[in-house]
């Protein structure tokens, strides 16, 4: 058997294209790792800056040269390009953009090439593994037609196959940061972090976990990504594990081994001994090791005997336990710092209260027949007095399975906002009963009123004790944007708690809402709409987010003709892409033509420069409307900058736009490139050149206010909604009272998107009659923002727009955001 691998490198491009320089620091790491006959011990082949002819022939010569026992690696860094065709192309050293500002195809290598070589009868090796470290993230032109025309799938690129592990820097909507994932892989191997299971060797599954944990943990904006397929892609060994800290790595090993009874078991024991002779610790010292790891597991549990102890004490003095008793045991657990889960077994176990039957049932050998009937029968008349009451099983149950990202109460998925309460009354939901939930989510209500998965959970659990219910959903982006998703999240909260509390619910029926987290992610967010699609019981959905997410989830609502109202997607692309998708906030050409208004009406400024973000749909939407609508009002934008550009320069780029007279900078990041649009606000400090600063509505955000402040006085941005717009109406007045706090205008859109919904669906309660309600030139209801009624392209009609600016508080160094007249 073999171990080859050949790693290419592109750095160097024709014009058009951004050098990449670390991607050969990238290879030379790589090769360190795998050539290392000590770790990988490949036979491995560097190629850098490669053309196409000499990257193709590598390639398959690679391949083809192998043997059915070989593992055979394939390693890239450099830029991936993905066509508006849906294909994703390698570029090289001669690739360039052509006159149309396209990369020219004729420049690069195929993926199909790479499938055509790996799936040839003649490369023999069951065993491959290749790796790509470059973005998938371009952007398709709007007229692209075809149903994959938003993500990239890997198996449609055909990358996968027998034996064979396809690992990515990132998902094919995302950007990946320049050397972070050959860093991580490189560590990985090279620390011995990534050999999970303690066995000595690295697999490709092993590796993949590791960075992608690594990548979480430092939050870049990018989700490594692994596909095997058939037999033992997941499984392949790649190198040995290094050994460096023998003790710490045995006391991993022996913290895998611990039962949850603190104790470990003789398999556990053989395996540990085993780990010893492989890593050489002498016998006294592996002793010291198990016992300095198992004295926290022994301490815990001779805490959990002491509540044990004092429960049981309890409950036999007084059974069931007062409430006061319930509180001291509470205390107790915390004072104990006792684990939830373990405190419910010693709590939910059914303890006899009455040790006098004991001595009965031991005094039962030495009487006769009739005393034997004498006795059975007190004892029946005992065990009926002393029964212990059944557990409440007063509601439904129901789950979904979908890689916990969806629940109606039976899980948190706002994992931050954990509580004794608030996890207790999840979990009497997720065994059927309702009446504890409701119960111990009115408690965490109380003490933490600002939740919304709560309140919805709450609801939930009393539309399933009512029985007559009717169900919707709502997905939102808790895992990238958690604050976002319980601004979302507040919004249907509201309405549904009005709906079921106030107003009698839906035609006599209990509104319940199923909470999905979507990551912000197109392809998570699609799998979601699969699931919604599939159950039939959702008649509805609030979401999704961004507008890349809204549109490729879109396209399963569409074929499955279910009705989905994004609050909070503006792209352009949005309108009239679905019958099935509406949406309850302007879209971008409104707010493009109410900054291009302040702009030359009110600032009296005609030149302007854009900083936006290549490839996300939000950003390069208001980007092409601002520019219109400037233009339509005899002004112009001079300059674009892409934001997303890993060469990108802030100090370069504003000295350009100074250097051309520009007065006005308008700025549309998105979530992963905010903190460059605050490098360009510091650049302008820096060069003491007054320059206005016009926004869209990403820059609404409490971090612009708290540690960028200063630095945006002054920006105006365009926002759907304001609080103090209409300060005295009933949806303002009834969130102060239900969330204690003001709300953002995401809760307000959110609210009307549910609002939509629950209006359709007093019309007609079926998904097909909800969509022909809603396209109803008759339908309107009230919300938030103002009447709700939709166009033909799935806009609202008659959107507000409300321009705000960034001001200091007077006589304190804060900001906040101020409406403008």
């Amino acid at each position: 058997m073999a171990k080859v691998a050949l790693l290419i490198g592109v750095s160097e491009y024709e014009s058009g294209l951004n050098p990449l320089p670390a991607t050969i620091k990238d290879v030379e790491a790589m090769q360190r790792v795998l050539q290392n006959p000590e770790i990988g011990g490949f036979e491995v082949e560097c190629l850098l800056n490669p053309d196409p002819l000499q990257m193709q022939t590598a390639i398959e010569n690679l391949f083809l040269d192998s043997q059915r026992d070989d593992i055979v690696l394939l390693y890239f860094s450099g830029h991936g390009i993905k066509h508006d065709n849906g294909k994703l192309y390698f570029a090289t050293k001669s690739t360039r953009k052509n006159e149309q500002g396209e990369p020219s195809r004729a420049s690069t290598v195929p993926a199909d090439f790479v499938h055509d070589i790996i799936n040839d009868n003649r490369s023999r090796s069951r065993r491959q593994v290749i790796i790509l470290d470059c973005c998938f993230s371009g952007a398709f032109s709007p007229d692209t037609k075809g149903e994959d025309d938003i993500s990239l799938n890997f198996e449609k690129v055909q990358l996968g196959g027998e034996g064979r592990a396809v690992l990515t820097s990132s998902t094919s909507t995302q950007y990946s940061f320049e050397s972070v994932y050959t860093k991580y892989l490189v560590q990985g191997i090279e620390t011995g972090e990534a050999d999970e299971n303690h066995d000595g060797f690295i697999s490709v599954n092993e590796l993949h976990q590791y960075v992608q944990r690594k990548v979480q943990e430092d939050k870049y904006e990018m989700r490594p990504q692994i596909q095997s397929v058939i037999k033992e892609g997941f499984n392949i060994v790649l190198t040995k594990a290094p050994i460096h800290n023998r003790e710490d790595i045995y006391k991993g090993i022996v913290k895998s081994w611990i039962r949850s009874d603190g104790q470990i078991s003789n398999v556990g024991r053989a395996g540990l001994i085993e780990q010893q002779n492989r890593l050489e610790i002498e016998p006294d010292k592996a002793t010291a090791i198990e016992a300095e790891v198992l004295k926290p597991h022994k301490d815990y549990l001779r805490r959990l005997d002491l509540y044990k102890t004092e429960f049981l004490r309890i409950t036999q003095e007084n059974n069931p336990t007062s409430e006061i008793n319930h509180d001291e045991l509470k205390r107790l657990q915390q004072e104990l710092r006792l684990k939830n889960e373990d405190v419910d077994k010693i709590n939910n176990r059914k303890i006899s209260p009455i040790p006098p039957l004991k001595k009965i049932i031991l005094y039962l050998p030495k009487i006769n027949l009739l005393q034997y009937v004498v006795v059975g029968m007190i004892g029946i008349m005992i065990g009926y007095v002393f029964r212990q009451p059944p557990i409440a099983n007063s509601c439904d149950k129901e789950t979904y399975n979908l890689n916990d990202r969806i629940s109606l109460g039976e899980e948190i998925l706002l994992t931050q906002d954990k509580n004794p309460d608030k996890e207790a009354g999840v979990k009497a939901f997720l065994d059927g009963d309702c009446k504890t939930a409701i119960e111990k989510l009115n408690l965490y209500r109380k003490a933490e009123p600002t939740d919304p998965e709560a309140l919805i959970y709450l609801n939930n659990a009393k539309a399933r004790e009512n029985g007559n219910r009717v169900k919707i959903a709502v997905s939102v982006p808790i895992g990238q944007s958690p604050n976002i998703a319980k601004e979302m999240l507040r919004g249907v909260a509201q309405a549904q708690d009005e709906v079921n509390n106030n107003n009698s619910g839906i035609n006599g029926k209990a509104l319940e809402v199923a909470i999905a987290n979507d990551d912000n992610d197109p392809f998570t967010a699609r799998n979601i709409a699969k699931a919604f699609v599939t159950d039939k019981n959702v008649l509805a959905v609030v979401g999704h987010h961004s507008s890349d997410v809204t549109k490729e989830a879109g396209k399963e609502y569409n074929s499955g003709e279910l009705v989905a109202i994004s609050p909070t997607s503006t792209s352009i692309q949005i309108s009239n892409f679905s019958r099935y998708v509406f949406r309850t906030v302007p879209n971008d050409k409104l707010a493009a033509e109410k900054l291009a208004e302040y702009m030359v009406t009110n600032l009296q400024n005609k030149k302007a420069a854009v900083f936006y973000d290549f490839g996300s749909a939000y950003s390069e939407s208001l980007k092409e409307e601002f520019a219109k609508a400037v233009k339509d009002k005899y002004g112009e934008v001079l300059e674009t900058f892409d934001l997303s550009k890993l060469n990108f320069n802030a100090n370069t780029a504003v000295k350009k736009a100074i250097s051309q007279n520009i007065e006005v900078l308008m700025l549309i990041p998105n979530s992963i490139t905010m903190d460059k649009v605050q490098e360009v606000v510091k650049e302008v400090k820096n060069n003491q050149k007054q320059l206005s600063l016009l926004g869209g509505d990403v820059l609404y955000s409490p971090k612009i206010l708290g540690i960028w402040g200063k630095q945006f006085e002054g920006m105006v941005v365009t926002i759907p909604w304001n609080i103090d717009s209409n300060p005295k109406s009933n949806f303002v007045k009834n969130s102060k009272t239900l969330w204690k706090a003001p709300v953002s205008w995401q809760t307000a859109t959110s609210y009307d998107a549910t609002q939509a919904i629950i209006g359709a669906l007093k019309i007609n309660n079926t998904r097909n009659g909800i969509q022909k309600t809603l396209h109803s030139s008759s339908f309107s209801v009230n919300g938030a923002t103002g009447k709700i009624q939709f166009s033909e392209s799935g806009d609202r009609i008659n959107n507000n727009i409300f321009l705000v600016k960034v001001q200091q508080k007077p006589g304190i160094d804060k900001y906040e955001f101020v409406p403008i007249p």
